[in-house]
């Protein structure tokens, strides 16, 4: 601004002083006095022009100046140089313009200064840049070696031959940190292994019930205890899935009290009654709410029988007993004192005590039987078995039982059912289980059989239309000397240990028994056999 305002002085005194040589005595002589004023403009080092009233050039000392002026009077910028016009007043003829073109007054070297800046701009931007990145990179790769350690990843390892300290410090951190998390996460998973080691291992079911009442977790214990897979109970409200009403409300008691609870349970699992402690634990946080419950089930069932065995074995045994040895001694008795004499009272009484001989024999044959099936060392024949052949000799053996009762035995077609199994035991499965069918159906009723095979495996079912088993009856039904109808059995010339025999020897085959049976209308006996290997698929 300094610098115009000392152009416009400068140009105002040229034209001051070109004004002075062309204009005397008030009249413009601009023509008469060209040499002095090219002399001037040459001096000056400026170019100078006239034009008439018609702003239409008359003169100048150069010969690039434009025919006619566009310009008002003052001061105009026309790139470097400055263009100063002004009006001479001349008292006779009209206006004569002046127009002075000249260059702008610089100073010295600012260009340079200019080129300095410029230059100066560029390098501190160039080693910004160089910083943002020195350490964009470093940061960006610390933030993904974040990344990965929370993802589990612990495979990246930042440099540590860094020349900027303050990056060397950050990598070497996030390698401390690294090797932290992997060393806490390893010893996490140990824990977590050993956990999971322990509670599949502990021997007793476990169920883990969260705060709101879902089941997050259901261990193979329980499921092979209770003979389930659950695999629809994982956060599944317990209420919905648990099937034991002793179970929801004794886990319900738990949220309530918030405290360790333990009791004795007998429930139903499929065929047999499991007895089982079963606790119930909250688990408490600090504030004294219940974070969830673990619910054990220890199986006592085997302690719970060999109880029973010890206190019911000589009751049953000598109940048993005491009716066939009380009728023999009875009617021994009686023939002794005076009743052998009479011939038809004698046959008569000999044929009671035969009968209650063999019922005597039958009982302790059972028991013999059980107790070898019950050995540590009991072993079976294994052989490949047609089902079909031996139901077929069973049944020719058991006609005339069923013919007897008028009752109509039947073989139902289905298939041979080959299976790797001890042919004699097989045998005795066969013989209980009809037997015990043709007992429990009433005259006139029918008892049929068939095999069916499936891919893996071989089913021998007996099926009758006999009195039935109520529901809650059916598990006990193969404990020893456990009868539906005591009256019926004995008469029957039954020892109440056929069906504990044959859940017994189906148990070594590694077969499984189902039954189906509705009060009144009849009994299913299913036999599910693993099929011979080399018939498999």
């Amino acid at each position: 601004m300094a610098l115009l305002h000392d152009d416009l002085r400068t140009m105002n005194t040229r034209a001051n002083s070109v004004e002075s040589i062309v204009v005397p005595h008030g009249q413009v002589l601009a023509a008469e006095n060209k040499s002095v004023v090219s002399q001037f403009a040459q001096k000056e080092r400026i170019q100078i022009a006239f034009y008439n009233e018609n702003r239409k050039l008359i003169f100048a000392t150069a010969g690039k100046e434009k025919n006619t002026l566009d310009q008002m009077d003052g001061m105009h910028q026309s790139g470097d140089s400055l263009i100063y016009i002004k009006t001479l007043k001349n008292d006779s003829r009209p206006d004569v313009s002046l127009k002075i073109t000249g260059p702008k007054t610089t100073i010295v070297g600012l260009n340079l200064v200019y080129f300095f800046f410029v230059a100066l701009g560029i390098a501190v931007l160039a080693y910004r840049d160089y910083l943002v990145r020195s350490y964009s990179r470093p940061i960006r790769f610390a933030a993904r070696m974040g990344e990965n350690l929370l993802e589990g990843s612990y495979n990246m390892i930042a440099s540590d031959s860094v020349k900027r300290e303050s990056i060397l410090r950050l990598n070497l951190a996030m390698n401390r940190i690294s090797d932290a998390m992997h060393e806490l996460h390893r010893s996490y998973t140990r824990q977590q292994d050993s956990m999971s080691t322990l509670i599949e291992n502990i021997g007793n079911g476990l169920i883990f019930i969260d705060g709101v009442g879902r089941i997050n977790y259901v261990n193979q214990t329980f499921k092979e205890d209770f003979q389930t897979s659950a695999s629809h109970w994982e956060l599944a409200d317990y209420h919905e899935v648990v099937p034991y009403e002793e179970v929801r409300e004794l886990i319900d008691e738990a949220f309530e009290t918030k405290e360790k609870l333990v009791r004795q349970l007998q429930l139903s699992v499929h065929i047999e009654r499991k007895h089982f402690d079963v606790s119930c634990a909250p688990v408490l946080n600090k504030h004294n709410k219940v974070r969830g419950i673990v619910v054990v089930f220890h199986d006592i069932t085997a302690i719970k029988k060999l109880e029973n065995t010890r206190k019911d074995f000589v009751a049953n045994v000598s109940h048993e007993l005491r009716t066939p040895v009380t009728s023999l001694v009875g009617f021994a008795e009686t023939l002794i004192d005076g009743a052998i004499d009479d011939k038809e009272l004698r046959d008569q009484f000999l044929h009671i005590m035969l009968h209650e001989g063999r019922r005597l024999q039958s009982l302790i044959t059972d028991l013999l039987e059980l107790s070898k099936i019950e050995r540590e060392h009991f072993k079976l024949q294994l052989s490949q078995v047609s089902l079909s052949n031996v139901l077929d000799s069973v049944l020719f053996m058991l006609k005339g039982k069923a013919e007897a009762k008028k009752i109509r035995l039947s073989h139902l077609q289905g298939n041979e059912g080959l299976i790797m199994g001890d042919a004699f035991r097989i045998r005795q499965i066969m013989i209980n289980l009809i037997t015990n069918a043709i007992s429990y159906t009433p005259e006139n009723g029918t008892v049929s059989v068939s095999i069916h095979e499936r891919k893996q495996e071989a089913d021998f079912i007996v099926a009758d239309n006999g009195m039935g088993i109520e529901k809650d009856q059916i598990p006990r039904i193969f404990e020893r000397f456990y009868r539906v109808d005591k009256a019926r059995s004995r008469d029957s010339g039954g020892t109440g240990l056929g069906l504990a025999i044959v859940k017994h020897l189906v148990e070594a085959h590694g077969g499984r028994i189902h039954v189906d049976s509705e009060l009144g209308k009849g009994s299913t006996f299913t036999i599910t056999f693993k099929k011979s290997p080399s018939l498999i698929g």
